[in-house]
């Protein structure tokens, strides 16, 4: 009977993630338990390659709307969903106003608050995004996580103005 009741607490578990679809955001868990699998598999972000992020638009010191479309370059690596940490794959991070993370630093997130805080991740393995920011002045920096968002590569770093 207990193992029945486990098994349906589980499927419950499941079908209740699913039910959410797209809206699945990853947790502190996640990534943690995505962590624990790279160190597990003897991956470091040491092992990373030489690589680098940047941005090929908006260019630095441009005026742009309040939503606009980041278009990002990484060398020295494949843009692939984030996930179990593999030497030579990333995903991209935009931050704004935060500054760039240190080599090894988690980078928080995704989450709606870390977004509200100007952390906008890629995790999908996409190169291109939306962005929605209030009017003002911002430093935008473009940085490269492994799959548990492990911060690792050569950054770019540009100001806009929003309008």
């Amino acid at each position: 009977m207990r193992r029945i009741s486990a098994i349906a607490v589980i499927l419950a578990l499941a079908l209740s993630a699913c039910a959410n679809g797209d809206d699945v955001e990853e947790t502190e868990d996640d990534v943690e338990e995505i962590e624990g699998e790279g160190e597990a598999n003897g991956y470091s972000v040491d092992d990373q390659p030489d690589a680098q992020a940047s941005f090929e638009s908006p260019q630095d010191g441009d005026t742009v709307s309040e939503t606009f479309t980041v278009e990002l370059a990484a060398e020295g690596v494949d843009l692939v969903e984030a996930g179990a940490p593999e030497v030579g794959e990333a995903h991209l991070h935009v931050l704004a106003d935060i500054g760039c993370y240190d080599t090894a630093e988690v980078i928080p997130g995704p989450s709606d608050e870390d977004e509200a805080e100007g952390r906008f991740h890629l995790g999908d393995g996409s190169d291109s995004r939306e962005i929605e920011l209030e009017p003002g002045t911002y430093e935008l920096c473009v940085q490269l996580g492994d799959g548990a968002h492990i911060a690792f590569g050569d950054t770019e770093t540009i100001t806009v103005t929003v309008e």
